[in-house]
């Protein structure tokens, strides 16, 4: 028997019955509680008042007595006034937040911000130096210490610990205005079970001001939940919506489907999403016979566009086309022979990357010569549309299908140009009345200038801007007359049923803590890289502005946010982007195309400029 037993222990078991394990993209909800304690029998008003941010943290928890452990800190009369769901001051884990006696029993709590959260879910990284400061009255409940909150409310206090354990950033989908690709719009909301009925109600809002026009969505305003939470059982969200949602045409049925499962699942622990209108079953659209598990199934698309393929190299007034795979290939991208005085005639050919662009090939025949005076060059979608800046701002050039084509003087000072997706050239410049943009369609070399309006930018200076690559929104920097107040903002483009572009939707503002930005330029959906500073004596580098969820100077356990800056660019005019952060290139004066290579920058000899399309 012991040798049975001892055999029995010796090792693991060689066989097994096959049994189903989880998914390979099956996404686990993490398991996080934030335990805290009710108030201390004799704690004082400063005891009292810091327990009660701590509590903040754990507000979706309940006590025994089926309310949240906050409450017990609060007097009778102000825990209604307790709203953790509408405003989040967010602070520094290293940070303590200062507590002042007053007279009268008050106390006036102060600490320094780095991002506030609204009532929508949305997230706004405060500049270095911003203060949050609250006065809070006590009194005294049954003998103890209890909190009166302001007449007009009270959100939550976090550090940035806690913040990160409590909520996680969102993406809440919408549809261009007359098309089926989904823009994301990112919120951050609370974990735990109430996350999938926190997101459908907010896709079942209206759209942010910021996309206003821009987007559209499938739910009609009287729309609701019919009950008051979305079920998840075995994976399959149910969002149940009241009756009015059947009354819609089948194109907006198919939106509201598309929606609820783009912004639904990537929730952890749904597999699938169905849409039932209440006392109607299932609503009808003519392919979903069950759960949906794409937003492709009805039709509309929620993936970035593809990635540039090629781009195009600037040699002096030389082009060349090349692999942007091979951008990291530096020994091999500079040319063998200095192309910054070509022949005047047939010559010896200069190899690019490995390519042979001998004058003649279809990879410099095909492209025009640009004069060394015009700098920020851009390109279209197809390759056939050129355009560029002089060096002063003067005027625009473009070149369309090798041919010089001729831009009016639209303003004093031009900016660097840029393409969409959508085939159209967007330019900017600064007229008497303020910052302007107008658009040509780069198909067409006799297109006239299309204003796109933007009453907001009246009075302001811009200063760089760039289109989204699916076109749907614009990014701008801008400063005020004095050079001061500068911004960074997001706005949704207003198109007509052509796709052109008519106007801007409302600024939403971004990458608040960079107290200068000389550029911005799109890396994907819902990234943005911006050349700038946060202190004014500080060098510009490259920052990773992710939208709607700041800069990265939230700190993150105790690992220091400025340690994974990336590294100044020395000279750098402006951005270009290739892939991901990683293929951020920088153009700089002088010192041409910088490429990143680990934790450095690089020069691309012989290089002046890189010029990447809007999409693959």
């Amino acid at each position: 028997m012991v040798a049975l037993a001892v055999t029995a222990c010796s090792g693991l078991p060689n066989s097994s019955p096959v049994q189903s394990g989880r998914s390979v993209n099956e996404k686990v909800a993490p398991q996080v509680r934030i335990v805290v304690s009710p108030p201390r029998p004799g704690a004082s008003q400063e005891q009292i008042v810091r327990d009660f941010f701590r509590a903040g943290a754990a507000f979706q928890d309940n006590a025994d007595n089926g309310q949240p452990v906050g409450n017990a800190y609060l007097a009778p009369g102000s825990v209604g006034r307790w709203r953790p769901a509408t405003s989040v001051t967010v602070f520094d884990r290293l940070q303590i937040v200062a507590v002042e006696q007053l007279p009268g029993d008050q106390v006036r709590a102060t600490v320094g911000v780095v991002a506030t959260l609204d009532n929508t879910g949305h997230y706004r990284e405060a500049a270095p130096g911003t203060v949050a400061q609250v006065v809070l009255g006590l009194v005294r409940v049954s003998g103890e210490w209890r909190i009166e909150l302001p007449t007009e409310g009270f959100g939550l206090w976090l550090n940035t610990d806690d913040f990160g354990r409590v909520f996680d950033p969102h993406r809440v989908y919408y549809p261009t205005a007359g098309g089926k690709h989904l823009v994301p719009d990112v919120r951050w909301f609370a974990g735990g079970p109430r996350l999938v009925t926190a997101l459908a109600r907010a896709q079942l809002g209206p759209v942010p001001d910021y996309l206003a026009g821009a987007v559209d969505t499938g739910f009609p305003a009287d729309v609701t939940l019919a009950v008051d939470a979305v079920s998840v059982e075995s994976g399959i969200a149910t969002v149940v919506l009241t009756p009015p949602a059947s009354t819609t045409d089948v194109a907006r049925r198919r939106a509201i489907w598309a929606q609820m499962v783009a912004t639904l699942l990537p929730v952890p622990g749904v597999t699938a999403v169905s849409v039932e209108v209440q006392g109607a079953g299932r609503l009808a659209v003519p392919e979903v016979t069950g759960p949906l598990r794409s937003a492709s199934d009805v039709g509309f698309g929620a993936e970035p566009l593809p990635l540039p393929r090629t781009a195009l190299l600037r040699f002096g007034d030389r082009l060349t086309s090349i692999e942007v795979s091979r951008l990291d290939d530096l020994d091999g991208l500079g040319p063998t022979k200095s192309p910054a005085s070509p022949p005047a005639g047939p010559g010896p050919s200069t190899s690019v990357g490995g390519v042979v662009a001998p004058p003649g090939s279809s990879s410099s025949a095909d492209l025009p010569s640009i004069p060394t005076a015009y700098v920020g060059l851009a390109v279209s979608a197809d390759g056939a549309d050129l355009a560029a800046v002089s060096a002063g701002g003067s005027e625009v050039a473009r070149w369309h299908e090798r041919g010089r084509v001729s831009v009016p003087a639209l303003a004093p000072l031009m900016l660097r140009p840029a393409y969409d997706a959508l085939g159209r050239l967007w330019v900017g410049g600064n007229t008497a009345a303020g910052g302007q943009l107008w658009t040509f369609d780069a198909r067409s070399p006799l297109d006239l200038a299309t204003p796109v309006g933007a009453p907001w930018l009246g009075g302001r200076v811009l200063v760089a801007f760039a289109v989204s690559r699916d076109g749907s929104r614009v990014s701008l920097v801008s400063t005020g007359v004095d050079g001061a107040d500068v911004r960074l903002d997001v706005a949704g483009v207003v198109r007509d049923t052509s796709r052109r572009p008519l106007a801007l939707a409302e600024p939403y503002r971004q990458g608040d803590p960079l107290a200068r930005i000389s550029d911005v330029v799109w890396i994907d959906d819902t990234t943005m890289a911006a050349l700038g500073a946060v202190g004014n004596d500080d060098a510009l580098r490259p920052w990773i502005v992710q939208l709607g969820q700041g800069i990265g100077l939230r700190r993150i356990g105790i690992a220091d946010p400025t340690t994974n800056l990336i590294p100044v660019a020395a000279g750098a005019r402006y951005l270009v982007s290739t892939s991901g952060p990683r293929g951020i290139v920088a153009v700089a004066q002088p010192g041409g195309v910088l490429v990143r290579i680990g934790g450095s920058w690089r020069a691309v000899e012989g290089v002046s400029e890189l010029a990447v399309p809007p999409s693959g």
